[in-house]
C-alpha cells in the first residue's frame, strides 16, 4: 500500500537526516565559529563547562556499563543455548573488566556447575585479589569450592551459617551445587547425607532443597530416605523443571527400584500431569507396556487432559494396536490442548504416519503444527515427506527452507537428522550423477569437519548409488568403510551383510553381521528380511521363513515378497508363493528383483488395470 510505503520512507528519512547532522557536529571543530554566534551561545548556554564535562563523563560510564550489560546478557543467553565455554568465557573477560564481586561469584559458580575447576580456581584467586577482606558473598564461595573440592570439606561443616547468610537465589543454586557434588565425589553422600537433610526440611520450600536432599538419599543408598525426598518434590515441583528432570533421570538410570518404589507409594492422581506421565515412562523403561497401558487408563478416567492422550497414543503405537485407536488418543489431545499441546499431539501423529510410511497422512497432521517451538521439527518431517511424495529435489527446497529457521535445534529432531534426509533426498534425485556430485560433496565437508557419524550415513548413502551404477566394489567399499565409523550402526551392518550375501566366497561374513544387527535391531523389517534371505541361501528355507514372514506383514514390499515367495516354493507351498508374488504387483517399490524372481519361475501375472487420469 502507498500509504504504508510513504510512512517508511518518512522514517528512514528522518534517520538520515539525523545521521547528518551526527556527521555535521563531528566536524565541528575544523570550522570557526563567527564571533557574533559565539557570543550569543555563551549568553544563553544553560551549563558550566565543568556541568558538561560531567555530563560527558556520565554519559561515557552509562555506555560502558550498557556494554557490560550486554556482554553479561550474551552470556546468559550463550548458557541457555548450551554453549557453555562461551558463556564462562564472558564472564571471565567481564570480571577481568569490572573487578566486581558480584561477576565473580557467578562465574565461580559457572565454571564448577562445568565441571571447569581450573577455571574456577582462578577466578577464585582473583576475587581474593578484587576484596582482600572477603565478604559474604566470597566467603559462601570459598565454603563451596573446599566442598567441590577432592577430599575437601565432605562432612559440609558450617552449612547452616552458608546458607542463613544468603538470601534465596543464592540458596537455591548452594543446593544445586551440593547435588552435583555428591554425584561426582564417592563418600560424601554416606558423610553428609544427614546435614543435607536437615537442611533441605528447614528450607522447605525450595524444590532445589528436595533435589538436594533426593540425590545425596540416592548416593547413600537410602531407599526409603530418597523416596520420602522424591514425594516432597513432586509437590513442590508441579512441571518437572530442569533439576527435578536430572534428578529422576538419574534415578531412573541408577537406581530403578526407588523410583519404582515411589510410584508405587504415591497415588499420581493427585500430582500434576507432568508426574503422571514420568510414571508412565517410568513403566515403560521396565519394558512394562501392558501395565502402562492400565495405569494410563485410570488417570485418564480421573483427569483427561491432552497430555495423558499423547502418552496414551505414543503406548497404543508400541502395542502395534489398530491406527484408528491412535488417532483417536491424538483426536482428544488435539481437541482439549492448548497451542503447545496441539503441535505435539499433531507431531506425535506425523512421526507415527511416518513410521508406517504414510506420507500423506504425515503432511495431513503437520498442517495443524503451529507452535514456534515446533517449526523445526514440523520442517525436518514435512522435508521427509517430501522426499518420499515428491521427489529429491522437492525436499531439497524444502531442506533449504528449514535451514533458513533461526533455530537449528527441534524438540525432536537435530540439524544431523535433516542432514540425513538431504543425503536421502539426494538420492532420489532423478539424475544420479548429480546426486553422486552432492553426495561427495557432503562426504569431503564431512571427513574434513571429523563428523564421524554423519559421515558413515553419507557413505552408506552413496554406497546405494554406486549400486544403481552397477559399481559393486565401489559400493561394497563405501559400506566398510561405513562400517569401520560405525560398528554399531545396525543400519549400516545389514547394508553390508546384506550386500556381502550374492558374493559366495563372503557368504558367512555377511550372514554373521546380519545375525548382529538382528541381535542390536531384532524389530526391523530390513534386517529380518537379510537374515531371512541369508539362510535361505545357506540351505535352510525352514529357519528363514519367520523372518520373511514378519518383514512381509509388517513393511511389504516387493523385495522382501520376492524372498519370500521363493522361501515358500522352495518349501513346496507354491499357490502361497504365487499368492504373495500376485499382491507385491500393487506394492510400491523397486520391482527389479520380483521381476527377476517371476521370469525365473516362468510365473506370468495378469498386469494391472490402469486408473485413467483425472
Amino acid at each position: 500500500m502507498l500509504l504504508n510505503r510513504f510512512k517508511m520512507l518518512t522514517v528512514l528519512t528522518a534517520a538520515l537526516i539525523a545521521g547528518q547532522v551526527s556527521a555535521a557536529g563531528s566536524g565541528a571543530g575544523d570550522m570557526k565559529q563567527p564571533k557574533e554566534v559565539g557570543k550569543v551561545l555563551r549568553k544563553h548556554q544553560r551549563y558550566s563547562e565543568e556541568e558538561i564535562k560531567n555530563e560527558r563523563a556520565r554519559l561515557a560510564a552509562v555506555g560502558e556499563r550498557v556494554n557490560q550489560i550486554f556482554t553479561l546478557l550474551g552470556g546468559e543467553t550463550a548458557l541457555q543455548k548450551g554453549q557453555a565455554g562461551t558463556a564462562l568465557a564472558a564472564y571471565m573477560l567481564m570480571l577481568e573488566r569490572t573487578k566486581s564481586p558480584e561477576v565473580a561469584e557467578r562465574a565461580l559458580e559457572m565454571a564448577v556447575s562445568l565441571n571447569a575447576f581450573e577455571q574456577a580456581e582462578m577466578i577464585y584467586q582473583k576475587w581474593r585479589q578484587i576484596e582482600p577482606i572477603p565478604g559474604k558473598a566470597q566467603k559462601r564461595a570459598g565454603w563451596l569450592r573446599n566442598v567441590l573440592r577432592e577430599r575437601g570439606n565432605q562432612h559440609l561443616d558450617g552449612l547452616e551459617e552458608v546458607l542463613a547468610q544468603a538470601d534465596e537465589g543464592q540458596n537455591r543454586r548452594v543446593f544445586l551445587l551440593l547435588a552435583q557434588a555428591a554425584v561426582q565425589q564417592d563418600g560424601l553422600a554416606q558423610k553428609a547425607s544427614k546435614a543435607v537433610r536437615r537442611a533441605s526440611l528447614e528450607y522447605g520450600h525450595l524444590p532445589e532443597a528436595a533435589v538436594a536432599d533426593v540425590v545425596f538419599s540416592l548416593q547413600a543408598r537410602e531407599k526409603e530416605k530418597a523416596i520420602a525426598a522424591l514425594q516432597r518434590l513432586s509437590k513442590l515441583d508441579a512441571e518437572i523443571l530442569p533439576p527435578t528432570f536430572i534428578a529422576l533421570r538419574l534415578t531412573a538410570r541408577q537406581y530403578p527400584e526407588i523410583l519404582d518404589g515411589f510410584f508405587q507409594q504415591t497415588d499420581t492422581r493427585n500430582l500434576s500431569s507432568a508426574w503422571q506421565e514420568m510414571e508412565i515412562m517410568n513403566l515403560v523403561s521396565l519394558r512394562r507396556p501392558d501395565d502402562a497401558y492400565k495405569r494410563l487408563k485410570v488417570l485418564l478416567d480421573a483427569n483427561p487432559n491432552a497430555d495423558l492422550y499423547i502418552q496414551a497414543a505414543i503406548l497404543a503405537a508400541n502395542r502395534k494396536e489398530d491406527i484408528s485407536v491412535i488417532d483417536g488418543y491424538v483426536e482428544k489431545a488435539y481437541g482439549r490442548g492448548t497451542e503447545e499441546q496441539r503441535s505435539r499431539a499433531a507431531l506425535t501423529a506425523a512421526m507415527m504416519y511416518a513410521d508406517r510410511r504414510d506420507y500423506t497422512k504425515v503432511r495431513q497432521w503437520l498442517k495443524k503444527v503451529s507452535a514456534p517451538e515446533y517449526l523445526f521439527d514440523k520442517g525436518v518431517l514435512a522435508a521427509a515427506a517430501a522426499a518420499e511424495l515428491d521427489g529429491g529435489r522437492a525436499a531439497l527446497r524444502q531442506i533449504g527452507g528449514v535451514r533458513k529457521l533461526p533455530e537449528q535445534q527441534g524438540r525432536y529432531f537435530t540439524a544431523d537428522n535433516l542432514s540425513k534426509i538431504q543425503m536421502l533426498a539426494l538420492s532420489k534425485l532423478p539424475g544420479k550423477r548429480e546426486a553422486l556430485i552432492g553426495l561427495n560433496n557432503i562426504i569431503a565437508k564431512l571427513s574434513a569437519a571429523g563428523s564421524v557419524e554423519l559421515l558413515a550415513e553419507a557413505l552408506a548413502q552413496r554406497s546405494i548409488i554406486y549400486e544403481q551404477f552397477g559399481k559393486r566394489e565401489k559400493m561394497i567399499s563405501d559400506l566398510e568403510r561405513a562400517f569401520r565409523l560405525a560398528p554399531d550402526n545396525a543400519q549400516i551392518m545389514n547394508n553390508l551383510g546384506y550386500s556381502l550375501l550374492s558374493d559366495s566366497k563372503r557368504l558367512d561374513e555377511g550372514f554373521a553381521l546380519l545375525q548382529t544387527a538382528y541381535q542390536i535391531n531384532p524389530d526391523d523389517t530390513a534386517v529380518n528380511d537379510s537374515i531371512g534371505w541369508a539362510y535361505y541361501l545357506k540351505g535352510d528355507a525352514e529357519s528363514a521363513l519367520p523372518y520373511l514372514r514378519y518383514s512381509f506383514e509388517n513393511d511389504p514390499g516387493p523385495e522382501v515378497a520376492a524372498h519370500l515367495g521363493e522361501v515358500l516354493w522352495a518349501l513346496g507351498e507354491r499357490d502361497r508363493a504365487v499368492d504373495v508374488w500376485t499382491q507385491a504387483a500393487h506394492l510400491a517399490g523397486d520391482k527389479k528383483i520380483w521381476r527377476e524372481t517371476l521370469k525365473r519361475h516362468g510365473i506370468a501375472l495378469p498386469q494391472p488395470s490402469r486408473k485413467p487420469r483425472k
